[in-house]
């Protein structure tokens, strides 16, 4: 669905990321980790043309990225969506979930609408403006936007940042149940231990990719321990 070959990106003669390859199948549940100014949001909005690399190409759907026209197949949720919000914004949730279906001119399922609705917990505040919400109900909000059109692939950058660890284990079971479904799904994240039983490729990313491949490559074992929770011993080295 997703290939990357050799991608280099420079900024202000900087080095952001060097030679990486990558391909993402249809089903993947990949995590792309690594530290924070490791090159992870860059690579990503290279992914969906937002910025140009100076060296290697991108071919979504066997299309090279010049080329690919079909953006209503891909969902994405940028870090800390909504954060820049103009307090002004006027739209309500109903009208802001429409705008994808504005956008790519696609009819919108109003069932799966609702459905989307009750998983995020939305259902109530479907009339009120997005610019009243809490940080947790916008986060929703933009994920249930990403999936209104029904996408192949969801691409979420640090979906979890700034909500706590029960809302984030909720969060990340509701990504697994649309995975068990056929959605295929980029985890952009640096927190090894969100890489839950789900989680089926890891690329580790740090300027190179240090590592790309299975899960259980890349972590030793990953037990459940007594509360039900997973934890894995991860070694893993950057020379």
């Amino acid at each position: 669905m997703i290939q990357v070959e050799n991608l280099s990106f420079f900024q202000n003669g900087k080095k952001i990321l060097e030679d990486i390859s990558l391909k993402v199948e249809k089903g993947d549940f990949l995590a792309i980790i690594g530290p924070n100014g490791g090159g992870k949001t860059t690579l990503i909005k290279c992914l969906l043309g937002f910025i140009k690399p100076q060296k290697g190409k991108i071919y979504l759907w066997g299309k090279e990225l010049s080329n690919f026209k079909d953006w209503h197949l891909i969902g994405y949720v940028p870090q800390r969506a909504g954060k820049d919000l103009n307090p002004m914004f006027p739209l309500t949730l109903r009208e802001f979930l429409h705008l994808p279906a504005l956008l790519y001119k696609k009819n919108l399922d109003e069932n799966y609408l609702k459905e989307l609705l009750e998983i995020f917990g939305l259902t109530e505040l479907l009339e009120r403006r997005i610019t009243s919400f809490s940080f947790g109900q916008l986060q929703r909000a933009y994920i249930a936007r990403a999936l209104v059109l029904k996408p192949e692939v969801l691409i979420l950058d640090e979906p979890s940042v700034g909500l706590d660890f029960i809302s984030q284990k909720n969060f990340y079971e509701i990504l697994s149940n649309f995975h068990q479904k056929g959605l295929t799904i980029i985890l952009v994240t640096h927190e090894t231990w969100l890489l839950t039983k789900e989680v089926n490729k890891v690329a580790c990313l740090n300027q190179r990719l240090y590592f790309h491949g299975a899960h259980e490559d890349f972590c030793i074992f990953s037990e459940k321990d007594l509360a039900g929770f997973y934890f894995h011993k991860i070694e893993h080295t950057h020379w």
